[in-house]
């Protein structure tokens, strides 16, 4: 667990106390129940530069713990970075499978070695129908595409597309949170077409050189307001102090701190929260694949705490990757509430991104209220649904139809 930068003012991050890093288990161990799920048979030699990989669960093709090494090697070259897209991420949904789904991996290989392309899906049944989807697509995760290679040959994502969607028998495919350029590919590789739908504005925020700079460019109400919310947490709650886990363990215990601030806020606002057993068992196997590699890693979990000397009182789970910080969830106590706990600590968080020279802060999708006062810039991430089968066909028909009555776009 590491502190805050000095820099911040109002006392943060002063007198923590230095915790001890965990020897992190080997990938053997840390996918083991997964590798067990997938496959009980050999694995085959790697495939010559150029041909396509197919992983699922199905006998004869190779598991998904078998990409493992090219995968994070992958990662590590993809840009932009994108830790919904990392192997962490996915195959630790894969293997908590939340939502019952079976994965399906297309890979191609590079010329030069190891991957130049990588597409992650999975197979659902809803509503009688079997949907394809990104893997994790349910995860909260955005902008999801392909992962490729700077240097890919012409044509890999196509090619990844259109081996996929000729994988086995679907019947509907539905994506969210698209990278808006990589939608094209997907839709030029579909046998029906598809229909590109509206989809999601994301909110970031462009990091300037300093939090003076940033607080100086926002309104004098903006600013006068976010500097009294800091003096007033730390002068009311004398020794509270924000903390910054990094550590196998040390996120562990965080993110436990994490549910339960959520899942009382979420119950406080009369709805139930999104850390359900299954994805909690998700955010811990996730956030210790990323950990385990410490400070060397693509992708950096991070999960900051707004202590006071009794209790932890707000927290903001999040990811590094590159020069990108991407907010994931958060939580407050409800009973410290008058203190604004949530903007104190999500103020800190911005203010140490930028003192570690990051340039954006990913807020992801959602239009809540409170992420248009920190920013007014916006990515779109867009949206397909195509069909698969006649069956799919009839539902997309039937939804045009729906849709038409009730006055909406098609």
């Amino acid at each position: 667990m590491s502190s805050l930068p000095r820099q911040l003012e109002d006392g943060i991050g002063a007198g923590e106390r230095p915790m001890p890093e965990v020897e992190a288990r080997p990938a053997s161990e840390r996918y083991e129940q997964f590798g067990q799920a997938v496959a009980s048979h050999p694995v085959a030699a790697p495939p010559a530069a150029g041909r396509l990989i197919v992983s699922d669960a199905r006998p004869g093709l190779p598991p998904l713990a078998a990409l493992e090494r090219d995968w994070k090697r992958l990662q590590r070259m993809a840009h932009p970075a994108n830790p919904f897209l990392s192997w962490e991420w996915q195959s630790a949904w894969a293997a908590a499978r939340p939502d019952g789904a079976r994965p399906l991996v297309v890979a191609e290989t590079h010329p030069a070695g190891g991957l130049a392309g990588l597409l992650a899906l999975q197979r659902v049944r809803r509503r009688g129908l079997w949907q394809l989807e990104f893997l994790a697509q349910g995860s909260g995760g955005d902008e999801l595409d392909c992962l490729l290679h700077p240097e890919a040959p012409p044509g890999v994502a196509g090619r990844l597309w259109a081996a996929a969607l000729a994988r086995g028998r679907w019947d509907l495919l539905r994506l969210e949170s698209q990278h808006a350029p990589g939608a094209a590919a997907c839709i030029a590789a579909l046998p029906f077409g598809g229909v590109r739908l509206a989809g999601e504005w994301l909110p970031w925020l462009p990091l300037p050189a300093s939090f003076e700079a940033f607080l100086a460019a926002q309104s004098a109400n903006f600013r006068a307001e976010i500097r009294r919310r800091r003096r007033s947490l730390f002068r009311r709650l004398p020794g509270a102090r924000i903390e910054c886990a990094r550590s196998p363990w040390a996120v562990a215990d965080g993110l436990e701190h994490l549910f339960r601030l959520h899942q009382v806020r979420r119950r406080q606002q009369g709805g139930r929260g999104i850390f359900t057993p299954a994805m909690r068992a998700f955010h811990h196997r996730a956030a210790a694949g990323m950990t385990a590699a410490g400070p060397a890693a693509a992708i950096e979990a991070r999960l900051y705490l707004l202590r006071t000397p009794t209790a932890v009182i707000a927290a903001l789970y999040g990811f590094q990757s590159a020069t990108r910080f991407f907010y994931y969830q958060s939580g407050f106590d409800p009973a410290a509430g008058e203190h604004s706990p949530g903007t104190v600590l999500l103020s800190a968080v911005i203010e140490d991104c930028i003192a570690r020279g990051l340039e954006s802060f990913e807020f992801l999708r959602g239009e809540e209220a409170y992420k248009n006062r920190w920013t007014a810039a916006r990515r779109h991430s867009p949206a397909t649904l195509a069909a698969g089968s006649p069956a799919g066909r009839a539902f997309l028909a039937l939804r045009r139809l729906r849709r038409r009555f009730a006055g909406a776009q098609p």
